[in-house]
């Protein structure tokens, strides 16, 4: 093609990858990029006020989409401050490429002005952290850089281009479709002899447990892994974190595991003989890395597509490494070879489920609550009522917004966002605004502490600038819950530092142009939700809650 501006070249890179926003803070070393956007409908930069906010958008554009993301920020600090939501990305496996402008060659290495080495301090929250030593060399890091983000484990890139490499400096590229220099929507099969030994398995099985993790999201094999549990009479309970990986409505779910999950799902997987650990690592929060929940004696097949977290937590009967949805069709037609209508489990599948409703009956007797202000359990049957069907839900960081993993109920993949283990406070708002700009057909929530929400309450200004109709939910308990309980329970009520003093949420939501709404009683917050979202504008609602610290849900040992 004819040669045009290297900035240009860059943004016509980004539109053959299908991108449609650009997120971040401009500054002097991004110029030549940014003004590229400049009238342009097909590609927007979206501008935030701080740069963490650009990449938690970006990070809530790819988890609610599937899609790669773009943030651009500029040299030094403007970049080093996406270094919390980086982690994020990495810890989420979204695919979000940070193009960092850098100051210009001469400088780098010399301890000039914004000038760091920031592929080195990016290479431990990264996939890849990379600079561009020529302008020639630009487009196929960029190429490489969404590669290696959609590769495999997905996960953030870094790419540093310095800005003399742009400037004044022109391009004549190819432009080549995503599908001449990377694989689009790979799919792994597993290999052949390990499915059919874990079928043996499955089929052998009296008391078999699906474990659906967030490789079921990412592959999207939800359809099939509940056929799985079909053909199987398998209890099924998603990973911690990844509840929308299966529909919370089918008659085997049984519930979210985790020390803020469900005591039901932790009796569940201890009486479980086999495990099936579909797209999972078997993280942390789901079992505690010992045999507090999953039984010692409980067999498992693991299945998932980094080869690094096969049996990295528990030994294995079997391990497969391959793409979820691809091994699991694997597993139907193998079951489906031996016998078309599976295996019947019947007795376990009547033990599992009065399991199951016993969770039920503990989150109904919740309804007889009260109080002045409001438990925070008040809060979430009458938000369930109002929230319609597909809603996407960020849950923030927190004790009160905590309470959600076991309180909310969700049926489609692509609904559930939080902070996946990287446990950030305050990620909550951004990455709310990024799944609404993923889906603008959903109706998008975000649930917060009062602690969390002001970390990153500036990109108020961000949603109504941009017009981008997000509801967020602040529960005002006026104390940092978490190292509050902890103070009291160890620490013998010697408080410091988590006594919160705080602005009225919804005025501050009506300073920066946003609707705000005040919730003082729970019968309140259905219509006041509706209303919120009927308004189709920026909104922010805040309800006054009691503290209370909850235990962790109860396990076998």
């Amino acid at each position: 093609m004819a040669e045009i501006a290297a900035g240009q070249a860059v943004i016509e890179l980004l539109r053959a990858e299908g991108v449609e926003y650009v997120f971040g803070v401009t500054g002097l070393t991004t110029n030549s990029m940014v003004t590229q956007m400049y009238g342009r409908e097909d590609i927007q930069f979206v501008d935030t006020r701080h740069e963490e906010g650009a990449i938690l958008m970006a990070y809530g554009y790819s988890k609610s989409t599937g899609k790669p993301s773009v943030c651009m920020t500029t040299s030094g600090p403007g970049t080093i401050n996406l270094a919390g939501g980086m982690s994020l990305a990495l810890k989420g496996r979204a695919p979000v490429i940070a193009i960092a402008g850098d100051t210009a060659m001469e400088y780098i290495g010399r301890d000039g002005s914004q000038a760091f080495d920031l592929v080195n301090v990016f290479k431990p929250l990264t996939k890849m952290a990379v600079q561009a030593n020529t302008t020639e060399r630009v487009p196929d890091l960029v190429r490489e850089a969404f590669r290696t983000a959609m590769w495999g484990k997905q996960g953030p890139v870094l790419l540093d281009i310095p800005r003399d490499l742009l400037d004044t400096k022109t391009l004549s590229d190819e432009m080549l479709n995503p599908d001449q220099y990377r694989t689009v929507n790979p799919r792994t099969s597993g290999d052949q002899a390990a499915v059919d030994e874990a079928v043996k398995l499955l089929l052998s099985a009296e008391r078999p447990l699906l474990l659906a993790g967030g490789g079921v999201v990412d592959s999207e094999a939800s359809i099939e892994a509940v056929r799985l549990a079909d053909l199987l009479d398998m209890a099924m309970v998603p990973s911690y974190g990844h509840h929308d990986a299966i529909p919370n409505s089918h008659p085997n779910y049984i519930g979210p595991p985790g020390g803020r999950g469900s005591g039901e799902a932790h009796e569940t997987m201890d009486k479980a003989d086999v495990i099936l650990a579909l797209g999972t690592k078997i993280n942390q929060a789901s079992s505690s890395w010992d045999y507090s929940v999953i039984n010692q004696d409980t067999r498992i097949i693991q299945i998932d597509i980094d080869p690094i977290e096969i049996g990295r937590n528990y030994p294995v009967s079997v391990g497969i490494v391959g793409d979820a949805k691809r091994v699991a069709q694997q597993l139907i037609d193998a079951v489906c070879s031996i016998s078309l209508e599976g295996k019947n489990n019947k007795m376990w599948k009547s033990e599992f489920q009065v399991i199951s409703q016993k969770r039920i009956r503990r989150l109904e007797s919740e309804r007889s609550l009260s109080a002045d202000p409001m438990m925070p359990q008040q809060v979430y049957p009458e938000l369930t009522k109002a929230l319609p069907k597909g809603a996407m839900v960020t849950i923030d960081a927190g004790v009160a917004p905590g309470l959600a993993y076991d309180r909310i109920f969700f049926d489609e993949p692509r609904t559930m966002f939080n902070y996946a283990g990287q446990g950030a406070l305050g990620m909550g708002f951004s990455v709310g605004l990024g799944t609404k700009l993923g889906r603008p057909d959903r109706t998008a929530v975000s649930l917060h502490g009062d602690g969390g929400f002001l970390y990153t309450c500036g990109e108020l200004n961000t949603a109504v600038r941009h017009n981008i109709p997000s509801v967020s939910i602040v529960l005002n308990n006026n104390c940092m819950g978490a190292e509050k309980s902890q103070q009291k329970a160890l620490h013998n009520e010697k408080f410091v530092g988590v006594d919160l003093e705080n602005p009225r949420f919804d005025k501050l939501a009506e300073v920066f142009g946003a609707k705000g709404y005040y919730v003082e009683h729970s019968s309140e917050i259905a219509d006041v939700v509706n209303e919120a979202v009927k308004s189709n504008q920026p909104s922010v609602i805040e309800i006054p809650v009691q503290e209370y610290f909850p235990p962790s849900a109860p396990t076998p040992r």
